[in-house]
């Protein structure tokens, strides 16, 4: 009896013991430990509430659009003009003198052959009525004729669809399309101080004097006029239809016979007659975006059976 009674103790012990691992384990099972992180509001029971409820404060932080007209215009550095605002004037002559190097012909001649021939940006077609346009300002001749050189030159460009608001060439230059076209003066007109070399006084084919043209265009005109009273005789093979496309209208390019030797400048008192201009008006001759000069034949100057020529009403 003593025996068991001295066990009795010691299972006793071993059940408390046990009972305190127990509520030990069990207490460090079910215990929450702290976190570091603020506690969340979970009321909706869905994960995807915190950040569909922080969307507005991040679309408030993130910048609109200014319409600030400021902000708008640097967008748009290179704004094309209203050209509807901005309408054409007439050409004035472009007078100049020259500050930084003395120019002579011979120079400034080749100083414009260079810019039209590396021009890169603008439409080609544009550049080219440009430079027919200044090729007649070039020509030069009598102070009195500068008007009707003037004249010329805006209707090539005017046909181009060129706008010039100030009437100047080496202001704004602009296409149909808004773009600018930007002209040196060396290239618009010569200075005043322009360097001229002394050279002898010849005619355009380089052999011929004045008065030897004169004489050219007398037996000329007699030629013509014994054709017309039917006492000279006309092969056929010596005659040629042209087709000049007149910018004073928009009918079907003019159908006129010629002969293939007559001069431009013949050729062209011809086409006045056919399209019947009364006077002041006349016409200047064009052909591949160059003026004919009136002491040449077409052939002379390039021209090709069937091509059009480009007929510039003046006056």
């Amino acid at each position: 009896m003593s025996s068991k009674k001295s066990q009795t103790p010691n299972i006793r012990a071993r059940d408390s013991a046990r009972q305190r691992r127990f509520q030990v384990m069990g207490c460090c099972s079910s215990s929450v430990s702290p976190s570091p992180y603020p506690a969340q509001n979970h009321q909706n029971g869905n994960s995807a509430s915190p950040i569909n409820s922080s969307q507005p404060a991040s679309q408030n932080m993130i910048p609109r659009p200014s319409t600030n007209a400021s902000n708008q215009s640097g967008l748009q550095p290179h704004r094309q003009p209203d050209l509807t605002k901005l309408p054409t004037k007439d050409l004035k002559p472009h007078v100049w003198k020259s500050q930084e190097r003395t120019w002579t012909r011979a120079q400034i001649d080749a100083e414009r052959i260079a810019f039209f021939d590396t021009r890169v940006t603008g439409r080609q077609e544009i550049w080219q009525a440009i430079r027919t346009a200044l090729e007649v300002l070039w020509a030069g001749g009598e102070p009195e004729e500068d008007g009707d050189r003037l004249a010329t030159a805006q209707v090539i460009l005017k046909a181009a669809g060129v706008t010039i608001p100030s009437g100047n060439l080496t202001r704004d230059v602009y296409d149909g399309l808004g773009a600018r076209y930007d002209l040196p003066d060396y290239v618009v007109s010569d200075p005043t101080n322009l360097v001229e070399l002394s050279t002898k006084s010849v005619r355009d084919d380089g052999n011929k004097s004045e008065d030897g043209g004169a004489r050219e265009d007398e037996d000329e005109l007699l030629r013509k006029e014994e054709i017309r009273r039917g006492k000279a005789v006309v092969k056929s093979e010596d005659m040629t239809d042209i087709r000049v496309k007149l910018s004073d209208r928009e009918t079907p390019p003019l159908v006129v016979s010629v002969n293939k030797q007559d001069l431009v400048r013949i050729i062209t008192q011809t086409i006045n007659d056919e399209a019947e201009l009364e006077s002041p008006k006349h016409i200047r001759l064009a052909y591949m975006g160059k003026m004919l000069l009136g002491n040449q034949t077409l052939q002379a100057q390039g021209w090709q059976e069937g091509h059009v020529i480009n007929g510039y009403v003046l006056g």
